[in-house]
């Protein structure tokens, strides 16, 4: 039986730079800076009680425990989006949706 051909090895920094130009992973990691700094986005108290659960499509997903904490984030969407701009970049969340 023959042997196989070994593979030639990747250098680590071009699997890396693969990774990271991967669009899955991509939302991925920017879905987990949102939740690692979902506390200091929305403060302390509304972080408790509203919860990121996804981001498809542009589109931020929170589930909230009560209609006020969804009443109070609704009232602030617009400063919200800004807050998280900074966090992951312009244009990866459009629009936050509450549930």
């Amino acid at each position: 039986m023959p042997k196989p051909t070994p593979m030639k090895p990747t250098p680590v920094h071009k699997a890396v730079e693969a990774l990271l130009r991967d669009k899955k992973y991509q939302k991925g990691l920017r879905l987990a800076l949102i939740e690692e700094r979902w506390a200091e986005i929305v403060g302390e108290q509304i972080a408790k009680y509203a919860h990121v659960q996804g981001l498809e499509k542009g589109r931020l997903l929170i589930q909230c425990d009560h209609d006020v904490w969804r009443a109070t984030l609704h009232h602030t969407k617009p400063e919200l989006l800004g807050r998280i701009e900074q966090v992951v970049g312009k244009g990866i969340v459009k629009e936050i949706f509450l549930n």
